[in-house]
C-alpha cells in the first residue's frame, strides 16, 4: 500500500472521530436547554392562570367603576335611586338591567343620560368578561384558596401528596425546582398543575386585596425599614458604648486623683494622729522626780521652816526623772535602796496643795522597803510637775 493511502485512511479515521464528538456535545447541550425549559403544559397551565388573574382585575376595575357611577347618579337623585341590592360579581340582575334601559330612555339630562348609559356598557363588558373567565377556568383545576396559617410550601405538600398521592420525599424534590412565594394572605388563590410527572404552582390574588407581588415588595419594604432601624439603633447604641468609655476613662482619672488624693489624707491624719497621740499623752501625763528630803532641800525644791513643816521650794531647780501616761496607770512605785536607803519612813508630794487621803495615798510595803504613791484622783495631776520626797 502506498503512503498516499495511509494518509488518506488516517484522514477519514480523524474527520470521523471529530464527527463524533461534535455530535455528543450537541446532545449533552441539548438536553440541558432542555431542561431549563419548562414542558409546554406547564407554560400553558401558567398562561391560563395568568390570563384567569387579569380577567379578574379588569372585572374588579368595571364593577368599581360601575359604583362609582352609580354613586354619582343616586347623589344626584335621591328620590330616583338605582336600587343596588343584589348586585355583586356578576354584575346588575336582568331586571336591574331592564330598569336602568328604561331609564336612559326616559331622562331628559344627556349627562345623566350618557352616564346611565356608561353602567349599562360596562355591565355588558362584565358579563362578557365573567363568561370568558367561567370558560378559562374550566379548563383548569380549581385553584386552593389559602386560609390563615397556610404557606405556599405546605399547599403544594399536601397537593401532590394527597391529591396526586406521589411520596412525600420525591413530592419536596418537585417543590425545590419551583419558584415558592414567602407569604399567603387569605384568599390568594394558588393554582397547582401536574401532568405526566412534571409539577407547577403558580399563586394569584384571588379574594385577597393585594397582590403577592405588592405583598413581597411591602414584605421587602418592611425589612428594609426594620433593617434601616436596626442599623440606627445599632448605630445608637454604639455612640452610647462610646460615651460610657468615654465616662469610664474619665471616672477612672477621678478615681485614680481621688486615691492619690485620699493617700495624701491618709498620709496627713497618720501624721496628725502621731502629734495627736503626742499631745494626748503630754496632755495626760504626769512628770515626776523622787528623792531624798536631804537632796532636795540642798537643790532647793523644797525647804523646811522654823516650825518644822516641809514647803514647796523651786520646783524647776530638779529634773524631772521620771514619767506617768495617767490614761494608763495611776501608780508610782517608790524603792528605798534606789535613794540610798535602808527603809522608807515617811513620804511627801510637792507642791503641797495635793491632799493625802484625798488626791492621793501612799502604800508602804510591810518592810518598808518600798512604797507606792497611788493616784485617786488622776485628773487632777494631768500637765503637772511633781516632786516625791522620801525620808
Amino acid at each position: 500500500m502506498c503512503r498516499c493511502d495511509l494518509r488518506a485512511q488516517r484522514g477519514g479515521a480523524a474527520l470521523w472521530v471529530t464527527v463524533f464528538v461534535a455530535l455528543v456535545l450537541a446532545v449533552v447541550l441539548g438536553f440541558h436547554f432542555y431542561s431549563r425549559i419548562k414542558p409546554a403544559e406547564v407554560r400553558t397551565f401558567q398562561e391560563l392562570v395568568n390570563k384567569v388573574e387579569k380577567l379578574n382585575t379588569q372585572i374588579a376595575e368595571r364593577e368599581q367603576n360601575i359604583s362609582g357611577l352609580v354613586k354619582r347618579y343616586n347623589e344626584s337623585h335621591p328620590g330616583n335611586a338605582i336600587d343596588t341590592t343584589g348586585m355583586g360579581a356578576m354584575g346588575m340582575t336582568p331586571e336591574q338591567q331592564q330598569l336602568l334601559a328604561a331609564r336612559v330612555a326616559q331622562e331628559k339630562d344627556l349627562s345623566y343620560r350618557g352616564l346611565l348609559q356608561d353602567i349599562l356598557d360596562m355591565t355588558s363588558e362584565v358579563e362578557k368578561l365573567n363568561t370568558e373567565l367561567s370558560e378559562v377556568k374550566s379548563r383548569l383545576r380549581p385553584p386552593y384558596i389559602a386560609q390563615k396559617g397556610d404557606s405556599h410550601l405546605s399547599v403544594c405538600l399536601k397537593f401532590l401528596t394527597q391529591d396526586i398521592g406521589i411520596a412525600e420525599d420525591e413530592a419536596l424534590h418537585m417543590i425545590e425546582k419551583e419558584a415558592m412565594v414567602p407569604e399567603l394572605l387569605p384568599g390568594f388563590h394558588v393554582w397547582n398543575y401536574f401532568g405526566d410527572g412534571v409539577f407547577g404552582t403558580f399563586v394569584t390574588q384571588g379574594d385577597a386585596k393585594i397582590t403577592p407581588n405588592e405583598l413581597s415588595r411591602a414584605t421587602k419594604r418592611k425589612i428594609e425599614s426594620e433593617k434601616q432601624l436596626l442599623i440606627q439603633e445599632r448605630n445608637q447604641k454604639q455612640n452610647e458604648v462610646d460615651d460610657l468609655e468615654a465616662r469610664k476613662s474619665e471616672l477612672t482619672q477621678q478615681i485614680k486623683s481621688l486615691e492619690e488624693e485620699r493617700a495624701s489624707m491618709m498620709q496627713q491624719m497618720t501624721t496628725m494622729a502621731s502629734q495627736n497621740d503626742s499631745l494626748a499623752l503630754e496632755l495626760n501625763s504626769l512628770k515626776f522626780h523622787i528623792g531624798t528630803f536631804r537632796d532636795l532641800e540642798k537643790a532647793g525644791a523644797i525647804r523646811k521652816p522654823a516650825l518644822g513643816k516641809w514647803n514647796t521650794g523651786t520646783i524647776d531647780a530638779v529634773s524631772s526623772t521620771g514619767s506617768l501616761d495617767l490614761r494608763r496607770g495611776n501608780r508610782i512605785v517608790v524603792n528605798a535602796a534606789s535613794l540610798g536607803l535602808d527603809a522608807i519612813d515617811k513620804i511627801l508630794l510637792f507642791p503641797r496643795y495635793y491632799k493625802e487621803d484625798g488626791d492621793y495615798r501612799i502604800e508602804l510595803s510591810p518592810d518598808k522597803r518600798s512604797a507606792t504613791v497611788v493616784l485617786d484622783k488622776p485628773e487632777r495631776f494631768n500637765l503637772s510637775r511633781l516632786i516625791i520626797a522620801v525620808g
